[in-house]
Order: structure tokens, then sequence, then C-alpha cells
């Protein structure tokens, strides 16, 4: 073998061997960036999860049960000052959330229909509500404020063979189930509420 040939043979080496530390670098390199990515997701998720909206609701009705009130207040968490306003969406939920899941019968409602209807003792009758009475259009909040909406009783469904009576008769000390969404800054939470009902009564 001549020098020339031993030169180039060492100058191979050489190349192989950067060759492989460079695949070994970009391969560290790209494991360091996917964890850096992975840290950085969870902090986020953490975050996001720490600044779930905490709301504190009550319900009274008067000794009719002919109307309600609900209030609602935002009561944290104080990681939530520094958003300034939170926009709230208060909706209803239905008493079972498998309502209208199972099989259809023969001349019976849709299950579309089944989930339309609020199953619950009351339903909204503020202004902003939409046409079932279910949700009401979005409001402000801070952290400490509060905001109310009036309630009315809902009914049985047109194709339930329950009279109104029976139907309010079956709810009367349920609870209303709520769902409430808040979006702040690019973030949102959806917050499950069952707010009991309290009757006013003439002291």
């Amino acid at each position: 073998m001549t020098t020339t040939d031993t030169i180039a043979a060492l100058a191979l080496g050489v190349a192989i061997v950067a060759a492989v530390a460079a695949v070994g670098s970009w391969k560290a390199a790209r494991n360091s960036n996917g964890a850096a990515q992975t840290l950085s997701r969870i902090e986020q998720q953490r975050l996001h999860t720490d600044l779930t909206p905490i709301f504190r609701c009550a319900i009274v009705a008067n000794e009719a049960r002919s109307t309600a009130m609900l209030r609602v207040h935002l009561e944290g968490p104080p990681g939530l000052l520094s958003h300034d306003a939170i926009e709230i969406t208060v909706s209803i939920r239905n008493d079972n959330p498998h309502r209208g899941n199972g099989p259809q019968l023969a001349g019976t409602a849709t299950p579309e229909q089944v989930r339309a209807h609020i199953w619950g003792p009351w339903k909204f009758s503020a202004d902003g509500r939409d046409d079932t009475g279910r949700t009401v259009a979005p409001q402000q909040l801070t952290v400490g404020e509060w905001t109310r909406y009036g309630l009315t009783p809902t009914a049985p469904p047109t194709w339930s063979t329950s009279s109104t009576q029976d139907w309010l008769r079956d709810y009367a000390n349920e609870p209303v189930r709520l769902s409430i969404t808040a979006r702040s800054k690019g973030s949102e939470w959806t917050v499950p509420l069952e707010v009991p009902v309290t009757i006013e009564t003439d002291s």
C-alpha cells in the first residue's frame, strides 16, 4: 500500500467516524428535543388543570315552584386573576347522559328528539336563552364576581303520557345538572355541577 493509499484510508476512516458521531449527535438532539416537547406539554396540561375555574352555585325557587333563580359565583382559582374577565356559557344537562342512546321503537320519539328535550326540573327563562331553554348566552365574569339567571319549570315532552303534575312531582327534589364552559386567553374548561334547589318560604 502506498503512502497515498494509506492517507486515503485514514481519511475515509476519519470520515466514517465523523459521520457516525454526527448521526449519534443528531439522534441525541432529536431525543432531547422530544423530551423537551413532552415536558412542555405536561407543564401546559398541569397549568391548564391548575387554572380550572371554581364555581359556587345556588338555586332558590319560590314557594309555589313557579320560578327560580340560579346564582353563579366565580370563586377562583387565584391564578385566574391575571386573566381579567372569563367568558362563561351555562347549560343544563339531562338527568341521564345515556338518554336517547337506546334503540328506537316504531312510533316513538327519535334519539335526537329525546336528547334535545330537557330531562330535569328547570330550564332557563333568562334573556339570551336558546329556543329550548337549555343554554343561555355567554357572559363575562371576573374572579370574585357573580351573575344570575332566571329559571322556569320544565314540562314533559309532547310524546309523553305523563301529566305535568306527575312530571313536576317526579323532579321535585332533583338537583339541576349544569355544565359551565369557561374560556379565556385561548384556554377552555368545562365544569360539570349538580346544584340542589332551595325553596324560599315566607318567614
